[in-house]
C-alpha cells in the first residue's frame, strides 16, 4: 500500500490547530470579561494558526515562474520537432526498475525517455537508448521526459519504484499525490478507458503552457511537465509504451483532459 510521507505535514498541522483552538479560546475569554489585551493575544494566535495551516511546511513559488522555467524547455523542444519537420507523435518508452542492478553501460535505461517519431512500432532500440543518442536510425529523436525529475521526485516522496506498484491502486493513489503532496493541481483523476488512461485535472499549475501564443508544438506531444510525468509513470507502472493522443483544455478552471493510450508491441 502506498503511502505519503505526512510527518511534517502533520506536525505543522498539528501546530496550526493548537495556535487557532487556543486563539479563539483567548478571544471568547477577552469578549465575557472585556479585556483588550487578551482579544489582541487572541486575534494574534488565531492569525498564526491560519498562516501555519496554508503554509504546512512546504516552500512556496509562483506559479508564473514555474512557467517561465518550463517555457524555456520547451521552446527548445519546439524548434527541434519543427526543424525535423516531425507529425507524429510523442511515445513515452518504459524505464528499467530503479532497484534493477544493471551494467553501467546500461544504467541510462532507467531514465524516462520520450521518442518522437511519425512512425514507431512499439519497440525502441535497446541499444540507442542505452548509449544515450539523440538521433535514432528510426527516424526519430529521443528527448529527455519533461516530467522525469517529478516523477523522480514523486518515488522518493512515496518510498517506492512505480514499476512495483499495482496498476489500479496508482490509479486511485497518483492524484492524490499530485494535488496533495505536490500541490500541482487542485484536483484530479484517472479512469480507465478503453485503450489507455484517462485523466483530468482542474487548477493545474503549468495550465499557462497550453495558452501559448502561437501555440507549442512540444507540448501537444509531451504535455506539460505533470501530464508528460503522469504518462511516464503508467509507462513505467505498465511496462507498456504510452502516446498522449489528446489533450482538452478548459480555460474557465485551468483544466486539461488528457487521453493516454497504450501502444502494443
Amino acid at each position: 500500500m502506498l503511502k505519503i510521507d505526512r510527518g511534517k505535514r502533520g506536525n505543522a498541522l498539528r501546530l496550526a490547530v493548537l495556535f487557532l483552538v487556543v486563539g479563539v479560546l483567548v478571544l471568547v475569554f477577552s469578549v465575557f470579561f472585556e479585556l483588550q489585551v487578551a482579544a489582541f493575544v487572541g486575534l494574534g494566535l488565531t492569525f498564526w494558526g491560519v498562516v501555519f495551516l496554508l503554509a504546512r511546511d512546504g516552500k512556496y513559488v509562483e506559479s508564473g515562474l514555474l512557467d517561465g522555467t518550463a517555457k524555456s524547455a520547451y521552446s527548445t523542444f519546439d524548434r527541434v520537432i519543427r526543424d525535423l519537420k516531425f507529425n507524429g507523435h510523442g511515445y513515452f518508452i518504459p524505464p528499467f526498475s530503479r532497484d534493477l542492478s544493471v551494467p553501467e553501460y546500461l544504467k541510462n535505461l532507467k531514465e524516462p525517455v520520450v521518442f518522437v517519431s511519425e512512425k514507431f512500432d512499439g519497440k525502441a532500440s535497446a541499444d540507442e537508448l542505452a548509449a544515450g543518442k539523440f538521433w535514432s536510425q528510426n527516424a526519430g529523436v529521443f528527448l529527455t521526459c519533461p516530467g522525469s525529475e517529478l516523477m523522480a521526485q514523486m518515488e522518493e516522496r512515496l518510498h517506492c519504484d512505480f514499476s512495483h506498484v499495482d496498476f489500479e491502486e496508482l490509479l486511485e493513489f497518483l492524484p492524490r499525490c499530485l494535488t496533495e503532496s505536490f500541490n500541482l493541481a487542485q484536483s484530479a483523476d484517472m479512469s480507465v478507458v478503453e485503450g489507455g488512461v484517462c485523466f483530468e485535472a482542474k487548477g493545474l499549475v503549468y495550465e499557462s503552457l497550453y495558452r501559448a501564443d502561437p501555440p507549442m508544438k512540444s507540448v501537444s506531444l509531451l504535455g506539460c511537465p505533470v501530464v508528460s510525468a503522469v504518462a511516464s509513470v503508467l509507462a513505467k507502472a505498465s511496462g507498456k509504451t504510452v502516446v498522449i493522443s489528446q489533450q482538452v483544455l478548459s480555460p474557465g478552471d485551468c483544466g486539461v483532459k488528457v487521453l493516454f493510450n497504450f501502444v502494443e508491441v
